[in-house]
């Protein structure tokens, strides 16, 4: 029998607090939004005290950069509200430069009503990116946003930094510059004018001058280098890190010509992400890479790319045995084209107590059922003597397996190795995961407790 007390839809709608409908909003593309005031009496006009305003028009499906405009336009005069805590603008395609004056009029609205967190991505296609600088069609961040000072979060995608005076930033403490054409200098500047600053996520063309990092309150830092065109690669540029607190560095993307990390003295997870490069190219950038090892052997958490993984190989044999004695977790994205290198690798890690090894190289996946081939390797016997999980991410032929045995065998405080096979076509998902886990099986393994985990991803 049904309760007759029961509540409806719209008796629960109206008891949420509004600090949860506020969320709810902000998760919601703005049309989304406005359809809520059907729900109810008292959401008809709720929508229009929101502080979370977001148009984001990958959901919206605006074709029609008028219908785009007139909404946008329309809803801020519709709002009513206090404060505008956080604005987002999102475009899902090139906007034309004539829309350009629009997108300085919302920013506009977001500073006067007093914006804590402002996301702006005005979203431009390659060959207009090519010209960078030079475009009409990329849209340059206006100067009023530098003297926005009630920001604390901040992400400015696909646009182009050029300003005169100076950035009054004095709250920020979150701030995302993501495909950005910029020079050393004026990110530099921006940095000079945020003292509060915490997390700083940079994905930048480099159009030359030294990029120098310098904050006594960051704590998080992400930089990647692009290029797009041949004369990119000619640009020399150096990067400069002086961050006594940070704790967490991510470097990614095209290298630079020298590295300086004057005092990281705090780190505790780095990711160096840089990409694979002909022998050439791997010749060139390795010294500057060699550069940034020493600076970070006092962190716990270590991620390495395969350039990286081949730069480290070719220094172990300058490093002393406990190089980096602080290393308790490593990950290793590569391809495992010798499994020599990667043990060579952790010999230099000698606390290590979880290791994760990506295999990035593309394959299929053989039936191999010939008893594994390799040379004994001989390490010293501290080798693994703390290594509790090893995670493989696997997606190629059997290569990997003679890596597999030699981590069995002398891991011998292992207590869970997790094997996770990517999505393969050939042979058959269920068959691949039988040989894989008769190749497990038949290898000694070292520790009693160790449990094996096989699953294969989607």
């Amino acid at each position: 029998m049904e309760n007759p007390k029961r509540c409806n839809h719209a008796d629960l709608l109206r008891e949420l607090p509004d600090v949860l409908i506020f969320d709810i909003f902000w998760r919601l593309p703005m049309t989304d939004v406005v359809r809520t005031s059907v729900l109810s009496k008292r959401w008809r006009n709720f929508w229009t005290t929101a502080p979370f305003l977001n148009f984001d028009n990958r959901a919206m499906l605006f074709g029609d950069e008028s219908k785009l405009r007139n909404f946008v336009n329309q809803a801020l005069i519709c709002w009513n509200g206090s404060r505008v805590l956080k604005f987002r603008f999102h475009s899902r395609h090139a906007l034309a430069s004539s829309m350009f004056n629009n997108v300085d009029l919302w920013v506009k609205f977001a500073q006067r009503n007093g914006v804590e967190e402002l996301h702006l991505h005005v979203w431009c296609n390659y060959t207009t990116a090519k010209a960078g600088f030079n475009s009409s069609e990329v849209y340059r961040v206006r100067p009023c946003l530098y003297s926005c000072s009630s920001l604390k979060v901040l992400t400015l995608q696909s646009c182009n930094l050029e300003f005169c005076g100076n950035v009054q930033w004095n709250q920020l403490k979150c701030l995302k510059i993501i495909s950005i054409w910029a020079t050393a200098d004026v990110i530099n500047q921006i940095l000079s004018g945020t003292p509060q600053l915490k997390v700083f996520y940079l994905t930048y063309v480099d159009k030359g001058g030294n990029l120098s990092i310098q904050s006594t309150s960051l704590k998080e830092l992400y930089i990647q280098k692009n290029i797009l065109t041949r004369e990119d690669i000619l640009v020399v540029s150096e990067l400069r890190i002086c961050t006594p607190n940070l704790e967490t560095l991510e470097i990614r993307g095209f290298p630079y010509k020298k590295y300086s990390l004057a005092d990281v003295s705090s780190l505790t997870r780095v990711v160096l992400g840089l990409p694979t490069f002909c022998h050439v190219m791997l010749t060139r950038f390795s010294n500057p890479l060699s550069q940034i090892l020493p600076s970070i052997q006092q962190a716990e958490n270590v991620t390495l790319s395969d350039c990286c993984t081949k730069v480290v190989d070719a220094m172990k044999m300058k490093c002393t045995r406990s190089a980096f004695p602080n290393v308790k977790s490593l990950e290793l994205r590569c391809s495992l084209d010798d499994y020599e290198q990667v043990v060579g690798i952790l010999e230099i890690f000698p606390q290590l107590e979880r290791l994760v090894i990506k295999n990035m190289k593309k394959g299929t996946l053989k039936d191999d059922t010939e008893p594994l081939k390799f040379e004994a390797i001989l390490p010293h016997e501290s080798f693994l003597l703390r290594l509790r999980t090893i995670e493989v991410t696997w997606s190629e032929g059997y290569g990997i397996f003679p890596l597999i045995e030699i981590l069995l065998k002398y891991a011998s405080k292992l207590e869970k190795f997790v094997f996770q096979i990517n999505e393969i076509k050939s042979p058959a998902p269920s068959d691949s995961l039988l040989l894989v886990s008769q190749k497990l099986l038949r290898m000694r393994r070292s520790s009693s407790n160790c449990t094996i985990d096989l699953t294969i991803l989607s």
